[in-house]
């Protein structure tokens, strides 16, 4: 099973959605599957589901999910469900779902101890950041993010720094700082780079377009 969730998640960090979405699609048919491994090779299929923009199956995916993790009993894995679910509705244009999801799931992480909990927090603090800038709660956002990136550095978690970083960068390019922007993308290619992500280093360059840090 771990060696299955793996190459799933290398097929993720090489953005090979549609791969990744047939291979966790496949996982989740197999009758070997504790309940908390199913939960979270659902999650996984719907957030894969939501890469590729088929938001209806995503749906249902995602709703799916929660339903397994609630069964599962599992507080860190619950959360990890919850937290999706806030993804995806932050995604489909409800944030005050979306934002509720995200708390609910933070409360889990609290509670849970080690870095499976420390890193449930970090990721639930970035998706809650980028809500905050949405709604303009603009300090709240950039404290937040800085809140994420502590919890992930912490425990060495580069994509999850380098999503912070990608993200921020987002809100700044909407607050009309390009100059900080490319700070940030730049700062998140190095930390993307650092997990062996070339593809999502190069998607970031291009994204630049050749513009440099000042």
């Amino acid at each position: 099973m771990e060696d299955a969730l793996a190459a799933g998640i290398r097929l993720e960090q090489a953005l090979q959605w549609s791969d990744a979405e047939q291979h966790y699609r496949q996982m989740v048919s197999r009758e070997d599957l504790r309940p908390t491994e199913r939960a979270d090779v659902r999650l996984r299929h719907a957030n894969a589901l939501l890469e590729l923009g088929r938001h209806e199956e995503a749906q249902r995916a995602f709703d799916g999910a929660l339903d397994a993790a609630k069964a599962a009993g599992d507080a860190l894995v619950l959360g990890r469900a919850l937290l999706g679910a806030g993804v995806f509705a932050a995604s489909r244009g409800d944030p005050r779902r979306g934002e509720d999801f995200l708390l609910a799931a933070l409360e889990r992480f609290h509670g849970a101890h080690g870095p499976d909990g420390v890193q449930g927090e970090g990721w639930a603090l970035l998706n809650l950041a980028a809500i905050y800038g949405r709604t303009q709660r603009l300090d709240l956002a950039f404290l937040t993010f800085d809140k994420a990136r502590e919890r992930l550095f912490a425990i060495e978690n580069w994509v999850g720094v380098a999503t912070a970083w990608e993200l921020q960068a987002g809100l700044r390019e909407r607050l009309g700082d390009a100059d900080r922007a490319a700070q940030d993308l730049h700062e998140a290619m190095a930390f993307y780079a650092k997990q062996g992500m070339g593809e999502k280093v190069a998607a970031l360059e291009r994204r630049l377009g050749g513009r440099r840090v000042v």
